[in-house]
């Protein structure tokens, strides 16, 4: 039987984001998604795609830990709760996100009371259960809605069973999103991230490290895409860490993958823009890094041409 409200299924989907045991099957079942999960499926999506934490999206050094973990375990803190080893991974933040709207039921998605609470609820109860509910929609603001929705996105363009519960979280999240009040600024995440670095100003290590920091370069790009890249242009896709790959197929045709990352990153941008009515402000944010990053790529395609070429470069 399909969970009847959201905080419910929350929390079955955070679950069926961890690891898969045999219990998975009947709670698949349970949220209406078809077979079960399987380790190697699990694998394939999670430990060599896409990273399900928070940092890995959020922060400027675009892996796990940093200060964006930093600041989740913060979050953690600042509403009661002791932070657990992986504050920011997904199954962890929508753990906690269930946990404070069932303390913050009673209290509408505007902050108003909710005239289904009995009139005898004390002012007290009514002033915590206010701050919980606000407590949720920060925990949702801040840590979640920033990255989850493109996260998700890639996580169903894999196939198998992640694509379903990817697409029922994102369906979900977007719930929540829709009910809560709109936030008044941006999240402390994007404010503070840095831009792409120019390699001509930064140098190539600087550059390199950046276009794979989501919150630099406004896209996501995994070891799939880098093969993606490789064989579309004939090239030979080594099996590697992505800095590594990365870095080496640069050195091949550096015209041609820079191109190839532009495309992707245009690719990133149209999505971002498909999730404004939804994620407002973020999803501008991050259209508009995204469309940065491409614009850079392609400036410096244009300056390797002359040397691919066998022409002088422009001075």
């Amino acid at each position: 039987m399909i969970p009847s409200r959201p905080i419910e299924l929350l929390r079955a989907l955070a679950v069926l984001g961890e690891p898969p045991t045999a219990a998975h099957a009947r709670l698949a079942d349970a949220v209406g998604l078809h077979g079960a999960p399987t380790p190697p499926e699990y694998t394939e999506a999670f430990v060599l795609g896409l990273s399900p934490y928070a940092s890995v999206h959020l922060g400027p050094e675009g892996m796990i830990g940093g200060e964006a973990r930093d600041r989740i375990a913060g979050f953690w803190r600042a509403v009661g709760q002791t932070p657990p080893a992986e504050p920011d991974h997904l199954g962890a933040l929508l753990g906690l996100y269930a946990w404070l709207a069932e303390r913050g039921e009673g209290v509408g998605n505007d902050g108003a009371p909710d005239p289904s609470v009995p009139p005898e609820a004390t002012s007290a109860d009514a002033a915590h259960a206010v701050l919980v509910a606000r407590a949720r929609d920060a925990l949702l603001h801040e840590h979640i809605a920033p990255w989850l929705p493109m996260f998700l996105e890639r996580v169903e363009s894999l196939g198998g069973f992640y694509a379903g519960w990817a697409a029922l979280l994102a369906r979900t999240v977007e719930g929540e999103l829709v009910a809560a009040p709109p936030p008044a600024r941006l999240p402390l995440h994007l404010r503070d991230a840095p831009p792409l670095a120019d390699p001509r100003e930064e140098g190539a290590s600087a550059f390199l490290a950046a276009l794979l920091a989501p919150v630099r370069s406004g896209m996501i790009v995994t070891r799939f895409d880098l093969v993606r890249i490789a064989r579309g242009l004939d090239l030979g896709a080594r099996i590697g860490e992505r800095r590594w790959v990365l870095e080496h197929l640069l050195g091949l045709e550096p015209e041609c993958v820079l191109a190839a990352l532009s495309k992707h990153a245009r690719a990133a941008a149209a999505a971002h823009a498909r999730r404004r009515a939804v994620a407002g402000d973020m999803a501008l944010w991050w259209q508009a890094r995204a469309a940065a990053t491409a614009a850079l790529l392609d400036e410096l395609a244009d300056l390797e041409a002359p040397a691919a070429s066998g022409a002088a470069p422009t001075p």
